[in-house]
């Protein structure tokens, strides 16, 4: 299971989080089997960090929360907020035929499902 966590900092969490920089980097390092992808959320500007966006793979939700409960600028409540959600990668995929194949299927149900429509119309 993939799950995307964004975090963002509570105003002066981006600051504070420097001086404990090399325990969460170590805690990332520690369970990078975990980390699919990761890195600061940036301002539009690229000039301030403003978070925290990690793609975790863990089996259940209740993994994902333990990981963060664990985490070092959570424990230090650095975030102001964080929000969980599920993810389905299609890109990249490792089947390369992927999108092929979903655009196949899209194209059926569209057609099986207007064609139903149509005849009740």
């Amino acid at each position: 299971m993939l799950t995307i966590v964004r975090c963002l900092y509570r105003p002066g969490g981006a600051d504070e989080r420097l001086a404990i920089r090399d325990v969460h980097v170590a805690y990332m390092i520690e369970n990078r089997r975990w980390l699919d992808q990761g890195g600061a959320l940036m301002s539009a500007d690229g000039s301030v960090v403003e978070g925290m966006f990690l793609v975790l793979r863990h089996e259940t939700r209740e993994a994902v929360d333990a990981f963060l409960a664990n985490e070092p600028y959570t424990r230090a409540g650095l975030f102001e907020s964080v929000t969980i959600e599920s993810f389905e990668r299609f890109v990249p995929h490792p089947d390369p035929q992927f999108l092929e194949q979903l655009l196949v299927s899209a194209r059926e149900w569209i057609a099986r499902n207007l064609r139903t429509h149509e005849q009740r119309g």
